[in-house]
């Protein structure tokens, strides 16, 4: 009995901290004007909110086979998620004509970036 209270309550834990990630990350992407900044945000969040939540759901079930299943869900996010922020990072480079004034580099520095 003892048992499934801890298991209860590291299952609780484990979900509420990512709901508190996934809740923060919704924050940062309505706080931030620059679209790199509100990429990083969610880009960062959703893996570590889908990972705690995930590990709460499979501590919950206990080992069945679905925890394989979550378990591969969880994998693939991993690959994804990083791969799409950076794509969108990059298309974000790519087209704002803006992006100087967003950099904190100073001109001689921003000069050797764009130096060939």
């Amino acid at each position: 009995m003892i048992l499934a209270w801890i298991r209860f309550g590291l299952s609780a834990l484990c979900m509420l901290g990512g709901v508190f990630v996934m809740t923060v990350s919704i924050i940062g992407l309505f706080h931030f004007d620059f679209a790199l900044n509100r990429i990083h945000a969610s880009a960062m969040s959703d893996t570590l909110g889908l990972v705690l939540i995930l590990a709460g759901v499979m501590i919950a079930i206990g080992f069945h086979a679905v925890v394989w299943k979550l378990l591969l869900v969880l994998i693939l996010q991993w690959c994804t998620s990083p791969l799409c922020g950076h794509m969108l990072s990059k298309l974000e480079y790519c087209t704002d004509k803006d992006l100087a004034q967003h950099e904190d580099l100073t001109d001689a520095e921003y000069r050797e970036v764009d130096a060939p």
